[in-house]
């Protein structure tokens, strides 16, 4: 798991960092809870036992809107012949050999996958973040009814930020061009 820690956080360093800070924050403010995995910022998985793993054209509308999802492809298939990623947003079919990992923002980018041949098998393994998990924390590790209750004040803050709350969101993937000083401010931060 070490591998999708070390692209998510290359490829979208900004996003990376936003992880950890809020999910940093998460994990301080309920000791009770833990990570699935040590090395892995993701904070939940899923398993498709399958023997034939398909899934068909769809988003993944809990996970955090601008977050990366890690998608592995496991099992013993062709991957010439069937077992492809399918980005439909963008129009790709990428072949995906059992043991490939991507990062797709699946909150937001339609994807699924081709069916494998009969007597293959083809499972699947995804780790992400669900969306809620960000708004507890931006919301004080409340709920949004509690926080209207109990803080008025940052009850009405998050209701002045929420129009600019898509742009934020963007801001947290880097450009080619700053990809490099992206990574340089946010792992030069100290502890």
């Amino acid at each position: 798991m070490e591998s999708e820690n070390s692209a998510f956080a290359f490829y979208a360093p900004k996003l990376y960092g936003e992880y950890c800070d809020v999910l940093g924050e998460l994990f301080r403010n309920d000791p009770a809870l833990s990570w699935n995995f040590s090395n892995s910022i993701f904070p939940a998985a899923t398993i498709n036992f399958g023997p034939h793993t398909v899934r068909f054209d769809h988003l993944d509308s809990a996970n955090s809107a601008a977050g990366w999802c890690d998608i592995v492809a496991m099992g013993d298939y062709d991957f010439h012949k069937g077992g492809h990623l399918v980005l439909f947003d963008i129009k790709m079919v990428i072949a995906f050999p059992p043991g490939s990992h991507i990062l797709i923002p699946s909150a937001t980018m339609r994807h699924g996958n081709t069916p494998v041949q009969p007597h293959e098998t083809r499972l699947g393994f995804t780790q992400y973040a669900a969306g809620g998990l960000f708004r507890w924390v931006e919301n004080g590790c409340q709920t949004m009814k509690d926080a209207a209750r109990w803080d008025p004040d940052l009850r009405a803050r998050l209701d002045q930020e929420a129009p600019g709350r898509f742009e934020k969101l963007l801001h947290l993937y880097s450009k080619l061009d700053n990809v490099v000083s992206d990574r340089q401010t946010v792992f030069s931060k100290g502890p």
